[in-house]
């Protein structure tokens, strides 16, 4: 499928409002073993909250109506949990799809596709949580208004703190207008203090691109990599700086580092609250 050419300017076009996100939790959390082999990762606790629903509130108050959380056999309790706190999120619609196998973020996505139904939606990875007045998604969502494509979001990490983003890759990319940048690769520049962070717009059209061909036959998994070489040949491709502390949670060492810095920015919120 055709999409947008990439020399186009941001102002050519518009994105439909954002309602609908994705939320990836049906992996093997197999940086965090022994005790994920039966206690997900995503029920962690920072705070008085499990990772996940970290996630789950900051996307509500961004404005998102629909969430699809996807998860695999064995991680029944971050449903069951989720169920339990609907009270809470009472406008907002969730569903829960079960992936056959962790095989990567792309075939997470694509096992939510009947749920996106054709809409531009929002990945949010629940272990990369960002400190922020402003969340992670809201300023994705604000950031998207500006033009039609794909939204990446990217932080700046200190060096002594990217041992703790193991998935995190640098773009290789141009400044654009504004604050946006124009996004021309994924980059092998493991020096690069601006990474990837786990909040994503997609286009609807993007999960043509998630299916058996662009399968790492290594790993199994869908290669985001050769994903992103095919779509930057068809749709423009954005970036946005976050601004704000970026913590991922994702390893044993990162969780117990960025404790300290999670629970003094809750504080915080609370005393604004």
């Amino acid at each position: 499928m055709m999409g947008k050419t990439i020399g186009m300017s941001i102002k050519d076009a518009r994105m439909e409002e954002i309602e609908t996100a994705v939320v990836p939790a049906a992996g093997y959390g197999s940086r965090m073993r022994p005790l994920t082999t039966l206690f997900p990762k995503e029920m962690f606790s920072l705070g008085s909250l499990p990772v996940i629903e970290h996630t789950i509130a900051e996307l509500v108050s961004s404005g998102i109506k629909r969430i699809c959380v996807v998860i695999r056999k064995g991680k029944e309790v971050i449903k069951e949990y989720l169920d339990s706190r609907r009270s809470l999120y009472e406008k907002s619609e969730f569903e829960f799809v079960y992936q056959k196998a962790p095989l990567g973020l792309g075939d997470a996505l694509r096992t939510a596709k009947d749920f996106i139904r054709g809409t531009s939606f929002v990945m949010a990875i629940p272990d990369q949580i960002l400190l922020s007045e402003r969340s992670a998604t809201r300023q994705m969502l604000d950031a998207c208004k500006s033009g039609y494509g794909i939204w990446n979001s990217m932080v700046t990490i200190p060096k002594e703190e990217r041992k703790f983003f193991k998935g995190s890759r640098p773009f290789e990319c141009k400044k654009s207008e504004g604050e946006f940048y124009l996004i021309e690769d994924i980059s092998t520049n493991e020096t690069s203090s601006m990474r990837g962070f786990g909040r994503t717009v997609f286009l609807p059209e993007a999960l043509e691109y998630m299916t058996e061909e662009f399968i790492n036959r290594e790993t199994g998994e869908i290669d985001f990599f050769k994903t992103y070489q095919a779509l930057k040949n068809q749709f423009p491709l954005y970036g946005i700086l976050l601004k704000g502390k970026p913590c991922d949670v994702g390893t044993w060492k990162g969780y117990y580092f960025y404790q300290k810095s999670i629970l003094q920015h809750l504080c915080q919120k609370e005393k604004i609250a």
